[in-house]
This record gives structure tokens, sequence and C-alpha cells, in this order.
């Protein structure tokens, strides 16, 4: 009896001491899933997963962030200290990469830059904005090249040769690195360096409010919105005047720099687009051998285009990858043009256009505008040849716009809603331009109006495949404007988002950028022999 009493008390108390092993285990296993499950709950509402931030971007916002991460990649990562210890263009130096008696057609002519600041100590970082340009004076003849970065101070340009005869090398430190650094800092430091006035009217009755692409002030205001395009702008809204009433704008300069005092040496007037000397005199390329250039194909769009894109020989634009068609006289324009309807959209360089055509060759006459030159250059204009059955509109790139009285404001549509007004057709020719007065706004503001405009030129070919449409490029522009709100280091970044967001699409591409650098053009508006060539190849597009 003893023996078998025992024997019950031990299978007790192994059975206790299994269901106590089976708890325990229980516990630490749900206790496990209870943190890791509270660990999931906090770490989603706390930090969401980065999945769900992309989730929540529409597929605009996602290309413009895109665009603007690759432009940011090609910004040095230096900061000011003083001006001495910043790139100086006179004591850098442009030598030959392989020296040689002579260099042939076809070749590239290669030369290296080395880079030191104003004491004299060789530069160890990349970066500046560099300015190359290969020309012949007595042949008219240039080139733009390509330029290396080897990030360590010093730098190889590329230029193709194409022509026989002396060449000389042209290269302009347009800012040291720590300068380019400054003001791209500088351009996203606020949303703009230019402010607006928005005039109400109501029933005989005015009034004005501050307007922008963001207010600060804690007041009522007005939202001006494209849903479709993901744009907007705002006005503070004017007591007693309805948001619907806004008629008129204006543009003022902000006089508020984001440029530290120390920064503003590098660029005053002796420190900007200063040449690098060259350590060698002008250069001879001759025709070596048979030289034969490949055949090439008319310019019509859809072709892209390359870097450089082209050269000027005899003062007149050849572009490298199709043969474009000269106009020049009036008569060179109606053969393309006769029968057809040209919207010209942008800024005043394409108001340049319609002024060649009613001012300069007459083939067209204003209709209800009796002015003449750059007076009233802000104002929307149609010109007609009811002989040639020709019609001729210019319109503005709509908001924003650099101008200093106020405009009649309403008729500014975005370029992408004028496009999307517009029927289209073989007989259509749409060319479009946009960027000066994009530079004094954070450059995402032009990267989602260039992919909103490729959007539009999308659709149009949805339903109109066979419209014409052409993209212009800005143009190099004065030297010593004023660089937080006009300079080129800002077009040129713009520039790169063009050349990007319209690759791949059937339009033709005016690369102004690099025909007015060829051209060492400083004026907004390029004359002469440099606009006669941006002409022929906007028509070479227009009329293939």
């Amino acid at each position: 009896m003893v023996s078998g009493y025992k024997a019950s008390v031990t299978r007790r108390t192994f059975l206790s001491l299994i269901i106590a092993a089976i708890f325990l285990m229980s516990f630490f296993c749900y206790r496990y899933r209870f943190q890791n499950s509270l660990q999931k709950i906090l770490h989603t509402c706390i930090v969401p997963p980065k999945e769900e931030e992309a989730a929540s971007k529409t597929e605009l916002q996602v290309k413009v962030d895109a665009m603007y991460e690759k432009l940011e990649k090609l910004i040095p990562k230096v900061n000011f200290t003083n001006f001495n210890t910043t790139t100086s263009g006179r004591r850098s130096t442009v030598s030959l990469a392989t020296p040689q008696e002579t260099y042939c057609i076809g070749e590239d002519l290669v030369v290296q830059v080395d880079t030191f600041d104003h004491l004299g100590n060789r530069k160890t970082y990349g970066g500046d904005f560099i300015r190359p340009r290969l020309f012949s004076g007595d042949l008219g003849a240039a080139v733009t090249g390509v330029i290396k970065d080897f990030n360590n101070g010093s730098y190889q340009v590329h230029f193709p040769l194409y022509w026989a005869g002396k060449v000389h090398v042209h290269i302009l430190l347009f800012h040291p690195s720590e300068g380019v650094a400054a003001l791209w800092r500088a351009r996203h430091s606020s949303l703009g360096v230019l402010g607006f006035v928005g005039k109400f009217e109501q029933f005989g009755k005015e009034t004005v409010a501050n307007c922008g692409f963001e207010l600060k002030e804690n007041r009522e205001i007005c939202e001006y919105k494209d849903a479709l395009d993901e744009e907007a702008f705002y006005c503070y809204k004017a007591p007693g005047f309805p948001c619907e009433s806004l008629r008129d704008m204006m543009g003022y300069e902000r006089l508020k720099s984001y440029l530290t005092t120390a920064e503003k040496e590098m660029f005053q007037r002796p420190n900007v687009a200063v040449e690098i000397p060259p350590t060698f005199q002008a250069v001879t390329v001759t025709r070596c051998g048979d030289v034969t250039e490949a055949p090439k194909p008319k310019c019509q769009p859809g072709l892209g285009s390359p870097f450089p894109s082209g050269y000027y020989y005899k003062k007149i634009w050849n572009p490298t990858y199709c043969n474009m068609t000269s106009y020049k006289t009036g008569d060179d324009f109606m053969r393309c043009l006769q029968g057809k309807k040209l919207y010209l959209i942008g800024d005043s360089t394409l108001r340049q256009f319609m002024m060649h055509f009613t001012e300069g060759i007459k083939i067209a006459k204003y209709f209800r505008y009796h002015g003449s030159g750059w007076l009233d250059w802000h104002k929307a204009l149609e010109a007609i040849n009811l002989e040639k059955d020709l019609y001729i509109s210019y319109k503005r790139h709509g908001f924003p716009l650099e101008h200093p009285t106020f405009y009649y404001f309403k008729e500014d549509l975005y370029t992408s809603r004028q496009i999307d007004r517009c029927a289209g057709g073989k007989d259509t020719i749409i060319i479009v331009s946009l960027g000066h007065h994009f530079r004094h706004f954070p450059v995402k503001v032009f990267i989602k109006r260039a992919f909103n405009i490729r959007r539009a030129v999308e659709r149009l070919f949805i339903r109109s495949p066979d419209t014409k449409v052409i993209i212009k490029t800005e143009n190099t522009r004065d030297i010593y404007c004023p660089v937080e709100m006009q300079g080129d280091f800002h077009g040129y970044t713009q520039y790169l988002v063009l050349r990007e967001v319209f690759q791949g699409i059937n339009v033709g591409f005016i690369d102004a950028w690099d025909m007015t650098v060829a051209s060492a053009n400083v004026v907004v508006h390029p004359q002469a022999y440099v606009f006669e060539s941006i002409m022929s190849l906007a028509f070479s597009f227009a009329c293939s």
C-alpha cells in the first residue's frame, strides 16, 4: 500500500511539473507574440512604412521628386568659407591634353582644365560652372564642348572638330563650385524672390492683394488651383471682393537675398564669367584624307537631340543629326506656313517670332493691335494673312510672369491647358518655350510645369497625332543680370530638365541653350544669325 501511494504521489507530481512547464512555455510564446505585435502596431503608427509614404504621392509628384533628386546630385557638396579659397578663373589653366601640330576633322580636340583658388592653391574637388566654346571668328564657326568633371579640381573638355582652319579655345569659369552650391541653396530657401500683387475688380471698384505660390500670414486666402496639373497659387482675399474678381497681376522684386554678405563677393562683376587663360595659341585643324559625312535625314519631330546638337559655320547652324532648311525671306516662310495655324505659347522669346512675322518680313498683319516693337510685350497677340490663309497666335505661358506693371491676367492659362483646348491636326503647329520667368522660383515649380506640358502633348497626340509640336529651350542671357533672379546657372538646370522630360516623344526639340552658348550670346532676345538659325530649325521641324 505504501509503495502504491508513493507511486501515485510521484505520478501526480510529475504531471504537475509537465503542466507547469507547458504553462510557462505558452506564457513566453504568447508574450513574444504580443510584444512583436505591439512593436508592429507602434512602428506603423509612429513611423509609417516607406512604401505607404510613396503610395500617398501622385504619379506626377513622384516624377517631380525623382527629377529634383537627379539634379541635386549634380550640385557640389561644398561649404563657402571665404572668397580666397574659391575657384579663381584667372589662376586656373587650360592646356592641350594631347599636344600635336595639327588635328583632323572628325576627331575630338581634348583640353585639360586645372583649377586653383585665389591664393594659388590647387583645388581638390569639382562642381564649377564652366562654359566652353571652340570658335574660328573669320569663318563664323563655333561649337560647344562636353565637360568631364574628375571631381578633383581637374576637368577635360571634348570639342568635336567639324571644320578646317585655325580654331581658338574659349573657356569661362562662370561660377566657382562654392557659388554653385550657394545659388542652389538660395534658390530653395524660399518659394521665390519675386512677389506678386493681384488686382480685384467688382462693379467698377478695385482693390489689390498680395499673391504667390505660398502666403504665410494667417489670413483668409483665395486658392487658384488646377486639379489636373496639381498646380496652385494663392492671393489674400480682399475684403468685400469675391475670389473670382481677380483680374490683373503684377510682379515685383522682393528685395530679399538668401546669399550671405560674404557669398555675394563671388557674384560681383569681376568674378562672373572669367576667362580661364589657355597655355597655347590657336590650334590648326585640317581635312585628313577623304572625310565623308554620313547621310542625315531631314529635320523632323521625334529625332531627339544629342549634345552638342550642332555647330555654326559661316554663321549658319548645322545640326549634327539632321539637315536643316534655311528660312530667311517671306517667301521661304510662306512656302511652309500657307494654310497653317501657328500657336506660339511661352515668353517674350516667342513674342520675338511674332514680331519677325509682322514687323520684320511682314507675312502677316496684327489683328486688333496697333503697337510695334516691345511695347506691350506682355499682351496676347493675333496676326493673320487672309490671302494665304495663315493664322498666328501668341500667348503667355501662364503664371508666373515677371512684369512690373499690371497686365490682364484672365487669359493667362497654363500652357498645358492651352494645348488641351487646341483641336490640332496636320495644318496646326504649336511652338512652346518656357524658362526665363521660372528662374526666380524653386526648380520644382519648373519641373512640374515641364511634365504637365508633356502630358498635355501626349493627350493632343491621342486625338490629333499629325499635329506638329516644337519645344524650344531657354537661351543664355545677360552675364551680369541678378544671379538669384535671372542668372544663367538657374537657366542651365532648367535646360537639363527640358532635355530629360521631352525624350522619347514625337516633338521637334530646339536646343537654344546649345546654340546661344556656341555663339557667345549675352542677350535675352538673340539677334542676327543666331535668331535666324533658331527660326530655321523651328520651321524645319514644323514643315517637314
